[in-house]
């Protein structure tokens, strides 16, 4: 039975930032951190795994405690992100890595600190972004070099489709900067993405498929959030709900019944998605964020809410029935493998628990939130002052261990998670909302 308390989760977060604090280094314009233990010279700047993740973390610690000194570390992490992103040139086209997420990040700081610099340099990065797009059929689309040409050898270019890497994941940030007024050209922007992608979806079996990129060059038949259909329905569907034009609404029911077509029952009342399928069968479960529930279930959550029909809801929950029914957070198997983060297991999972809790009031969400919590303090490191998570950022490199700073894979974004549990039994949540999150009424 869980032990821990409100108190117990602020404070392993509150040991995570001191922990975080002891990578700072001071730049010419602001801080930056080092990217692990084991790489304290590394210095990134992404949202995924740098400056701009971190940066959002004191955000929330801030909102948390009131204490102004985690609101400066922000500010001096986004004077350094301004320096970075005006002498940038180019930049990927991935949401987390590149320019949508600095558009992102500086917005959010300038909310918070009232300066207009962050917000020219955020409406700055959407430029950049768009104008490293191309006019591509019916729209737009970007064409970058293949994303995981480290892990799988294959390189080239191709014209990048889905929510992590390519059109799907911009076009999600495009509607937060069209929704926070950065830029005027943002609505446009999206319906152009959306135009592209209605193009090249291709029917299959229940409804319609998007696949990673263009022309892919090994066997990745991926339904699920990151890379696959579940994400580009789930950006279909948002902007259904901004501008009400029914194709694109029509586009992430069809993309909903293929996700629905792949999924396996696991236990009672639950089903799961499988990361891939292999000569199509389900070749293995992932549980987080990237291809498991914490991501796909945000596909029938929206859904439910823009329908108001109630079968799509209970999509969502036999996700993460689904998810319980293999025994996590406590057992792990390949799918739920050494890693806590935000991306790929329990942190995700966690705050995918705690939105869910605060959308429904089902204790089901509240009690794996506390059972995802208990399971990340009990895999923590540290001494008496600090909090930190050695973990395998991928699958298939489980020897390559690191202790990461970062939001998706390291201490910021479990530290989040945490700062959000706490405060959510506070009776007050603080978490910044992600433009992948469909909980925007709660925020």
């Amino acid at each position: 039975m869980n032990q821990h308390t409100r108190a117990d989760y602020l404070d392993t977060a509150l040991k995570a930032e001191n922990w975080i604090s002891r990578h700072a280094h001071r730049t010419e314009h602001g801080l930056v951190w080092g990217l692990a233990n084991e790489a304290p010279n590394v210095y990134l700047h992404t949202l995924y795994a740098g400056s701009a993740g971190i940066a959002l973390y004191y955000l929330e610690l801030h909102q948390a405690t009131g204490d102004s000194r985690y609101l400066d570390v922000a500010r001096e992490a986004g004077r350094d992100l301004v320096d970075y992103v005006y002498r940038k040139k180019q930049l990927t086209c991935s949401a987390l890595g590149g320019w949508a997420g600095y558009c992102f990040a500086l917005n959010e700081i300038a909310k918070a600190t009232e300066d207009d610099s962050f917000r020219l340099a955020a409406r700055h990065c959407a430029a950049m972004l768009r104008d490293q797009g191309s006019s591509i059929g019916a729209g737009i689309g970007w064409i970058a070099p293949m994303p995981y040409a480290d892990l799988t050898g294959q390189k080239g270019e191709r014209e990048i489709y889905d929510v992590a890497e390519g059109a799907a994941g911009i076009g999600l940030y495009y509607l937060y900067a069209h929704e926070q007024e950065i830029h005027e050209e943002a609505l446009t922007w999206v319906r152009g993405i959306a135009d592209r992608l209605l193009e090249v979806a291709n029917a299959a079996e229940g409804g319609l498929r998007w696949q990673l990129m263009e022309d892919i060059p090994w066997p990745f038949d991926a339904p699920n959030f990151a890379h696959g259909t579940a994400g580009v329905a789930y950006f279909m569907a948002r902007v259904f709900q901004i501008t009400g034009e029914q194709k694109y609404l029509e586009a992430a029911i069809a993309g909903a019944g293929h996700v629905k077509a792949m999924a396996q029952p696991i236990g009672t009342d639950g089903h799961l998605v499988p990361h891939i399928l292999n000569d199509g069968r389900p070749h293995r479960y992932y549980l987080g964020f990237c291809h498991g529930p914490a991501g796909t279930a945000r596909l029938f959550y929206l859904l439910g809410e823009l329908t108001a029909d109630d079968a799509w809801m209970q999509w969502s929950r036999g996700l993460d029935l689904g998810l319980v029914a293999t025994g996590a957070p406590e057992q792990r198997d390949r799918g739920f493998w050494n890693n806590v983060s935000q991306c790929c297991c329990d942190a995700g999972i966690g705050d995918h628990a705690i939105w869910m809790y605060r959308a429904t009031g089902d204790d089901f969400y509240l009690d794996l939130a506390h059972r995802v919590a208990a399971e990340v303090i009990r895999r923590s490191s540290g001494d008496a002052d600090t909090r930190f998570w050695p973990q395998a950022e991928h699958r298939s490199q489980t020897d390559f261990i690191q202790a990461q700073t970062g939001y998706m894979q390291g201490a910021a974004g479990v530290g989040s998670f945490l700062v959000h549990l706490a405060t959510t039994l506070q009776g007050k949540p603080v978490k910044v909302l992600f433009p992948e999150a469909p909980y925007g009424k709660l925020s």
